[in-house]
C-alpha cells in the first residue's frame, strides 16, 4: 500500500510546478492585458512584461505579480507564497514517505 501512495504523492509533486507556473502565467497575463486595456501601461512595456513572464518561468511570472501595482499586496503574497509552500509541502511529504518506506 505504501508504494501505491509513494507513487501518487510523488507524481502530485512533479506536477504541482507546473500547474502552479500555469496559475501564476494566467494571473499574470490577465493582470497585465487589464492594465494594458485601462491604459495604465505603455503597450511596450505590456509586450516587454509578458515577454519576461513566459520567457522565465517561475521567476518572470513570480516577480510580475509581485511587482504589479494593481494587485494588493497580501493576494500577490499569497500566490507566490503559497504556491512555493504547496511544493514545499508535497515534498516534505514524499521525502517523510521514503524514509518511512
Amino acid at each position: 500500500m505504501m508504494g501505491a501512495l509513494q507513487v501518487v504523492i510523488g507524481l502530485y509533486a512533479t506536477v504541482l510546478p507546473f500547474a502552479v507556473l500555469g496559475a501564476w502565467i494566467a494571473v499574470a497575463l490577465w493582470d497585465l492585458s487589464w492594465r494594458l486595456n485601462a491604459g495604465a501601461v505603455a503597450t511596450g512595456a505590456a509586450v516587454g512584461w509578458a515577454a519576461v513572464v513566459l520567457v522565465i518561468p517561475f521567476l518572470g511570472a513570480a516577480g510580475y505579480l509581485l511587482a504589479s501595482p494593481n494587485l494588493p499586496r497580501w493576494l500577490a503574497a499569497t500566490y507566490v507564497g503559497g504556491g512555493v509552500l504547496a511544493w514545499l509541502a508535497v515534498l516534505g511529504v514524499t521525502a517523510g514517505l521514503g524514509a518511512a518506506g
